[in-house]
């Protein structure tokens, strides 16, 4: 046991570290465990926290360094505008709300006190300001916003893009049907676009809280080896960095007790238990941004003009002093409407169309959703947590529940926008016709949900939720390739135990190549590849050599069907195909393309001809392990690529990475020049609710510090599929 010295507090409460270094809280009310978590944060995420709020507010070249990649940050972040309103917000708050905020947020500052200056802070000549309600509601947002809807936002992008390279209108509106059905190819390929984020900025972006995935599920208690109902649950995020994104606590008051993963800067519950009820999310991917097209000309008093009908008015000009670390500030223009904002600066390119952006994260309802997340956190019942999820504006998730009583549920939410008919939401519709407008909201009562099926159990992995006969809340839905397989895990468990649900979590099995070999097996050459492939289990094993061999073949048949000059190009698809992860909206439509016996696609040529070819090159690329292929390695987070990261060790040595896009352990990996990037499960739990314990790891550890013995000290049990117990009593007791 280590005792943690609070020598600052204002409140009371007792802190102690259990073996594995995760933190144990006694006060005496939930509001006192609320600012013991504060004052946690503080003590073991300082930097996490003020940094990821600097970089939210678009600061970061002012306070932490002038650098191009964290000025281009700023920009975006100015723009979109994520710290406007927040005053207001936190005046709308519930008061139940601002006061659990208010006790956090004494809970951070006093902790500040204690923990000083960290190195990165130190070293860039950081120094903090007081933390209060409106920094907690900006991670809340920037958690939503940079983390999910930016991610929609680059997908809608790409496929702008695909359009603009000129690929054929049939062809595309064959691969994304019926999306594109109504679009119109020869506005869209005027729309000026430019780059929004260099490669670099767009890299720091993935170090802030970023919902790539995730899943869980719940069982009933017939399903459950011990009679209990029981709930696993992994959010999947970018985990090579440290410290780990999540903090794990356990916090106790009076009988009561709440045990698991929290955000840093902000009391949010993610992925927790208490002695009634169990909860963890899944990012629905809905659809909660649209992109507009703008037709815009110099004019009126801010300068440019847009146009509804024949009409012409004036664009809000909101001008945003950014400041330089030693330099002079600068002045950047932003242009909105009721619509959205514009992309660029029209005075870069002249009049013309450009692409706007609304966000619904931007309507008055930020406050609320912290509120959700701390309601959550006080229900006692699967209905009664139902009830609350659901009307959480921000973000789009698909919540899984199970309590105490035994009942299990899904609840998802979000603030989605009214389409009109005829705009699928994901390509840019003409601003100027008042009918594309957004008509209010969807009614939170229509939400997809399900309460104690009779099948015993609930899932979710980012699926397509789409219900028949409503409008869709996804615009383009991801693959169900780990949806499918957990199903078929738990429809084979009748008896499940807390180790079934673990050995889940960490399944390795595609049924992406499952789907996809029988495809492409009756094309191939005789011979040794041949057969390995027949013959494989679908495993992304580190030791499996015939996953390597799969994901080749499979690249080699995007670049042999879709790389030709009439199709997306050889560079496009090699990006595209060795970025998997990043590119599922547009590989999902391929995946279901291949499997057509007739395409627009291969017209004038043979599918059969192409796979074989395709299969031919495998011959001339060595025979390696999944290890070998996927292979990582853990990075700072404030020290990156410096040298001095490596020098003081900062990273860790170079680790397999077990799984793919496709799997339940969806561990899929990006490597450029400069930067590692992972999708993976950043966080799992498992809770039984016949006990008062949850199961748990994750990859890092409780401090940020790279001189704490509690940095990376949970690694190796995320690494090996271990997990440690947790507990509501003190190390002590």
């Amino acid at each position: 046991m280590e005792i943690i010295s609070a020598k600052h507090a204002r409140r009371k409460f007792t802190a102690a570290r259990d073996e594995n270094g995760v933190p144990h809280v006694d006060a005496p009310s939930w509001r006192e465990a609320l600012y013991a978590l504060g004052y946690l944060h503080a003590l073991d995420r300082p930097t996490q926290m003020l940094f990821s709020r600097t970089v939210a507010r678009g600061r970061a070249a002012e306070r932490i360094a002038d650098t191009l990649e964290l000025l281009e940050t700023d920009r975006f972040f100015r723009r979109s505008g994520l710290y406007l309103d927040l005053d207001r917000e936190v005046r709308g708050l519930a008061d139940h709300i601002f006061e659990q905020l208010t006790f956090y947020c004494e809970g951070v500052n006093d902790g500040m006190k204690d923990a000083g200056r960290s190195l990165p802070m130190w070293a860039v000549g950081y120094r903090p300001e007081p933390w209060n309600q409106n920094a907690v509601l900006l991670i809340g947002a920037l958690l939503s916003f940079g983390g999910l809807a930016v991610s929609q936002q680059q997908n809608e992008r790409l496929l702008l893009e695909l359009i603009q390279l000129g690929v054929e209108e049939r062809r595309m509106k064959e691969l994304f049907a019926p999306s594109l059905d109504n679009a119109d190819f020869k506005l869209l390929r005027r729309v000026k676009i430019f780059s929004q984020l260099s490669n670099e900025a767009l890299e720091l972006l993935t170090d802030l809280p970023r919902l790539a995935g995730s899943n869980a599920w719940a069982v009933r208690p017939e399903r459950s080896a011990t009679g209990h109902a029981m709930l696993a649950s992994d959010p999947h995020l970018e985990v090579n960095r440290l410290p780990a994104v999540w903090y794990e606590v356990v916090l106790r008051w009076g009988d009561q007790y709440l045990m698991g993963a929290t955000l840093p800067g902000c009391p949010l519950p993610a992925v927790a238990r208490t002695p009634q009820l169990a909860w963890g999310v899944t990012y629905m991917k809905g659809d909660t941004s649209d992109y507009f097209v703008e037709d815009c000309r110099p004019g009126g008093e801010t300068g440019w003009q847009y146009r509804r009908g024949n009409k012409w008015h004036d664009f809000r000009l909101r001008e945003e002093v950014i400041g330089h670390k030693g330099g002079d500030d600068e002045v950047y223009r932003v242009y909105e409407n009721d619509e959205g904002t514009l992309e660029v600066d029209p005075d870069e390119a002249g009049p013309g169309c450009y692409i706007s952006v609304r966000w619904s994260g931007r309507s008055e309802d930020t406050g609320r959703s912290i509120g959700s997340w701390l309601d959550v956190a006080a229900a006692r019942t699967t209905a009664d947590a139902m009830s609350v999820a659901r009307e959480n504006p921000h973000p789009s998730l698909v919540w899984v529940f199970a309590d105490s009583a035994g009942h299990i549920g899904t609840q998802s939410c979000g603030l989605f926008p009214k389409r009109p008919a005829g705009v699928s939401g994901l390509y840019p519709a003409p601003a100027w016709d008042t009918r594309n407008h957004w008509k209010g909201w969807r009614e939170t009562a229509r939400l997809p949900k399900s309460y104690d099926p009779p099948c015993g159990f609930v899932s979710s992995a980012n699926e397509d939720i789409n219900q028949p006969g409503e409008p869709p809340l996804i615009s383009l839905a991801l693959p169900d390739y780990r949806k499918r397989r957990i199903v078929e895990r738990l429809e084979a468990l009748p008896s499940a135990t807390v180790e079934d649900m673990q050995r889940l979590q960490y399944d390795v099995v595609s049924l992406h190549a499952r789907d996809l070999l029988p495809v492409f097996l009756p094309h191939m050459p005789e011979g040794p590849i041949k057969e390995r492939l027949a013959n494989w289990d679908f495993s992304y094993g580190p030791e499996s050599f015939e996953a390597t061999l799969f994901q080749r073949l499979y690249r080699n048949v995007l670049l042999e069907v879709f790389g030709h000059e009439k199709g997306i190009g050889w560079r496009r698809m090699l990006y595209l195909c060795t970025r998997v992860g990043y590119s599922t909206m547009v590989l999902t439509c391929i995946d279901r393309l291949l499997q057509k016996e007739k395409s627009l696609w291969w017209e004038k040529r043979s599918k059969g001809d192409l796979i074989r070819r395709a299969a031919e090159r495998l011959r001339d690329e060595p025979d390696q392990p999944w290890s070998k292929i996927n292979s990582f390695h853990f990075a700072n987070r404030f020290f990156g690529g410096h040298r001095v990261g490596h020098v003081l060790g900062f990273h860790t040595a170079q680790m397999p990475m077990p799984g793919c896009h496709a799997t339940p352990f969806q561990g899929h990996l990006l490597t450029t020049a400069t930067r590692e990037t992972s999708f993976a499960p950043s966080y799992h739990f498992v809770a039984d609710m016949g006990t008062n314990e949850a199961w748990s790891n994750l990859p890092g550890g409780p401090s940020e510090s790279r001189f704490s013995k509690w940095y990376k000290n949970d690694i190796p049990r995320w690494v090996s599929g271990a997990y440690k117990r947790l507990t509501p009593e003190l190390p002590s007791e």
